[in-house]
């Protein structure tokens, strides 16, 4: 069960990831006999949904129920407070994601869901229940969350341990590039390009490490032994990338591994898909998919989970919203997913993953921690992004780097009104 109070998923930020995300067989399993909607819908709806081929996929079947009517484009990160109108509508359901529910949440837009969610679980998985201050809030529909993706031959061949943390990931690294096989140009490829992608490779691994984010107040805390140990295996890290991984971001990892440019990688399972297709890979066939490294020998997967779902605002009617909540799993059952399993990493019930997606989802119910999302994490991010930059490819030191990012981070937040500032 996820807790809310933590959540973003990059939906936004996998343009690359869904542009491409194409499964396959890997993921598709047995067609399910085709079925209309089981529950007819009577109520007019009205639904916002955020444009992105998962959620059409979704709208196409919730739509066979009638009476529902789609608007795409939504973007509840963008709905500001408006003490005017604190009741606004936003019609019969949205779709959200850890990084707008705060939002929404915050402003009391959203409905409870505890009484739907325990009228219906038996077609809920109980890791779709987002919590918010102890309720549920939303419905969590698809997830995304890195991986370790590697070339299972090429290790056997090699004798090298398949890598289950970052000091494995490294010493395999090292191995390989000490091979001087010319089958490939660097023995690992990562998401380095300054901004978002150095950023997050930053956020995973030190909260994979324990770290915190903020103290008291909202105070920054990365400016720590762990940070500092963070930016430093950051920095051996990129030395066995290629040459220009100043360039890449997950696009460009993909097209790595695709390539066989590099054998190794910690990237975004929504665009893992093609790895399979041997019409644009080759590697099809010869890749395996795993949880990302822990810091730690037995510690958890050191990345962060990102979900996307859907909420019933406070404007709905108590028919609209059971009307609109019976709907939206009508739109997730399994006709939907016989066809459009390789959409997404979905978290409903029904949802059966194959090969590249099988050891993943059971991390994700093991307990990978929720980004955790926040009008101050987002102010932290843009002051330790030039930071980041300087100390991977600048020979900036990691301890004065992460303390300029907290001052940075402490003027923003003056500025911006911040509690505690």
């Amino acid at each position: 069960m996820i807790s809310a109070s933590q959540l973003r998923l990059p939906y936004g930020m996998w343009n690359a990831g869904l542009a491409c995300l194409v499964l396959l067989a890997a993921i598709v399993h047995a067609p399910f006999a085709n079925a209309d909607c089981s529950t007819p819908n009577n109520t007019k709806l009205t639904v916002n949904l955020p444009d992105y081929p998962f959620w059409r996929a979704v709208a196409q079947h919730m739509e066979q129920c009638g009476n529902v009517s789609v608007e795409y484009g939504f973007d509840a990160a963008t709905v500001e407070p408006d003490p005017g109108k604190p009741d606004r509508n936003l019609g019969s359901l949205v779709g959200i994601s850890n990084a707008s529910l705060a939002r929404l949440a915050g402003q009391n837009l959203l409905r409870p869901l505890d009484d739907l969610a325990e009228r219906y679980k038996v077609l809920l998985h109980p890791r779709q229940l987002i919590r918010h201050n102890g309720k549920v809030i939303a419905i969590a529909v698809a997830a995304n969350t890195k991986a370790l993706v590697v070339h299972r031959e090429l290790l056997s061949q090699e004798g090298i341990e398949t890598p289950a943390t970052y000091d494995g990931l490294l010493k395999a690294a090292e191995k390989l590039k000490a091979t001087n096989s010319k089958l490939f140009e660097a023995p690992l490829t990562l998401a380095y390009k300054p901004g978002w992608n150095l950023t997050q490779e930053f956020l995973d691994q030190y909260l994979g490490a324990g770290g915190t984010l903020f103290g008291k107040d909202n105070k920054p805390t990365v400016s720590t032994d762990k940070g500092i140990a963070t930016l430093e295996r950051m920095k051996r890290l990129g030395q066995y990338l290629p040459k220009d991984a100043r360039e890449r971001d997950g696009a460009g990892v993909l097209n790595d591994l695709m390539r066989f440019t590099a054998p190794m990688s910690v990237t975004w399972i929504s665009s893992v898909g093609p790895l399979d297709n041997p019409a644009v890979s080759r590697v099809a066939g010869k890749m395996q998919i795993l949880p990302a490294p822990a810091i730690e020998k037995g510690g958890k997967p050191a990345v962060t989970l990102w979900w996307e779902g859907f909420a019933i605002p406070v404007s709905a009617t108590v028919e609209e919203a059971e009307a609109a909540f019976l709907t939206a799993l009508e739109g997730l059952d399994q006709d939907m997913l016989a066809t459009h399993a390789w959409e997404a990493l979905w978290l409903v019930k029904d949802y059966k993953p194959g090969r590249l997606t099988k050891e993943v989802l059971s991390a994700i119910d093991a307990g990978i921690p929720v980004y955790p999302d926040s009008q101050a994490l987002n102010l932290l991010r843009r002051a330790l992004n030039d930071q980041i930059e300087a100390v991977m490819f600048d020979g900036r030191d990691p301890a004065a780097a992460l303390r300029r990012a907290e001052d940075d981070y402490r003027k923003a937040a003056r500025e911006l009104g911040l509690p505690g500032f």
